[in-house]
């Protein structure tokens, strides 16, 4: 798990490295464009003594109406070479891949949006290689496999109640910001609360928010070995969690509980609820009575204060296998 400030320096690293083969291309052109036409580089090297002569007047003062018309003919004679080699007139210009910043990575003295997009990216990138599934989307997730049968408890058939689940969580995605509640997503295994969560990921990210995605025990064993690993740094995975825009905590009730655990857990929900930060919770564990068995009455009652999200119907992993 990177911190967002070491995915703005690969962002950047990744930038400046567009820019320099942009350049490095842009001279092989020129090299080579010199190389088949002879005129080309006096032509150049009339562009940019006129370009100078044109800003030394305007820095002077001076009227410079007799050097801006002597730098447009010689741009246009340089232009006229390109054409009859059949070349366009910027063929000797670096091809940035964000004309709005040029690569550099900044607009008036901000970030720019390739930047932004890059670090999504790259965010996305970890999100799947510690997930067991791909960031897809709500369009995904087909109704068909939850069974259209009427529930007692849930007042109406399966695949409406989860049907109406999906739209509202969908919903959250695309209306989240900072003042979003937490969520808790339980029901059996098999239906479908990763896919649901990830989803979310998805669209959130989009919306330029950085999210974190763990699973409970790889994150909590992580670091809980951090404490007698060195490689490893417990205080920076954890408060990288604890700052997320949304954090996405996936098979709570599969780790380890140990006193340290407990600690660390409760310190990760007290962080983040007191800084008014949404969560995302996935776990298989329906029963408040078990949650709090298992994680002691003060982590119960801060989970009690996310939104429950029943997640019901029938394992579709294996409805899927059986096709």
């Amino acid at each position: 798990m990177r911190t967002k400030q070491e995915l703005y320096q690969a962002a950047l690293r990744t930038v400046a490295l567009r820019r320099q083969t942009a350049r490095a291309n842009a001279e092989d052109a020129r090299l080579e464009a010199e190389a088949a036409i002879p005129a080309l580089r006096h032509a150049e090297d009339e562009v940019r003594v006129r370009g100078i002569r044109c800003a030394l007047a305007g820095a002077a003062g001076k009227d410079r109406t007799e050097a801006a018309a002597a730098l447009s003919k010689a741009r246009q004679e340089l232009t006229a070479l390109l054409a009859a080699s059949g070349r366009p007139a910027d063929a000797l210009e670096p091809k940035f891949t964000c004309k709005l910043c040029q690569d550099t990575g900044s607009v008036q003295g901000r970030t720019c949006t390739c930047v932004h997009k890059l670090m999504q990216g790259l965010r996305r990138e970890e999100i799947e290689a510690l997930s067991s599934l791909s960031i897809s989307s709500f369009d995904t997730m087909e109704l068909r496999y939850y069974p259209n049968t009427m529930d007692e408890k849930l007042g109406e058939p399966v695949r409406t109640y989860m049907g109406g689940l999906l739209e509202d969580l969908h919903s959250y995605a695309e209306e989240f910001d900072h003042n979003s509640e937490s969520l808790m997503l339980f029901g059996n295994a098999g239906l479908g609360k990763t896919h649901a969560a990830l989803a979310i990921a998805g669209i959130v990210l989009q919306k330029d928010f950085d999210v974190i995605y763990v699973s409970s025990p790889d994150f909590f064993g992580k670091l809980e070995n951090a404490r007698f690993d060195s490689s490893e740094d417990a205080e920076t995975l954890l408060r990288t969690a604890s700052a997320a825009d949304l954090l996405i905590l996936d098979d709570l009730g599969t780790e380890f509980v140990t006193p340290y655990f407990i600690t660390t857990f409760y310190s990760l929900l007290n962080n983040r609820l007191g800084a008014g930060l949404p969560t995302i919770v996935t776990t298989n564990i329906a029963d408040g009575s078990l949650l709090e068995k298992r994680y002691t009455e003060k982590i119960s009652s801060r989970l009690s204060s996310f939104v429950p999200c029943l997640f019901a119907g029938e394992d579709i992993r294996g409805l899927k296998a059986a096709e």
